[in-house]
């Protein structure tokens, strides 16, 4: 699986592991946490799971599950942890998921200058 449809596959099951461990964090914290804080709560923590799993391993649990990993395109300008903030950012700009009916990459890793690739054998980078 390659192309499209691992970013499709990836975009799935981040997205389910995320609501999952949401839920689990709401029923952890029902009793503590205002309802109306939760919506912000969950912003935040969106950010941190894609923002702490790219940047220290790379990968989310979607990416690790289809063996693929987010790379730099390009190492001349910015620090990978300037791109893996800016690349966590876009994510919240509705028009990035639509992004991918008109390119392969979307506005998340275009802006970033970020890749996504599928982790071979002795993949070093």
């Amino acid at each position: 699986m390659t192309g499209k449809a691992l970013r499709f596959v990836n975009f799935l099951l981040d997205t389910s592991i995320f609501f999952i461990l949401l839920i689990l964090f709401m029923m952890v914290f029902k009793n503590t946490i205002a309802s109306e804080n939760m919506k912000w709560i969950s912003v935040v923590l969106y950010f941190l799971y894609y923002f702490l799993f790219e940047y220290f391993k790379g990968q989310t649990i979607g990416k690790m599950i289809t063996k693929s990993k987010v790379i730099s395109s390009n190492d001349k300008y910015k620090s990978y942890f300037s791109r893996i903030v800016i690349r966590t950012l876009m994510r919240f700009i509705p028009v990035d998921i639509i992004s991918y009916v008109f390119t392969f990459r979307g506005l998340h890793d275009l802006i970033s200058m970020t890749s996504v690739v599928k982790i071979e054998p002795g993949f070093k980078k």
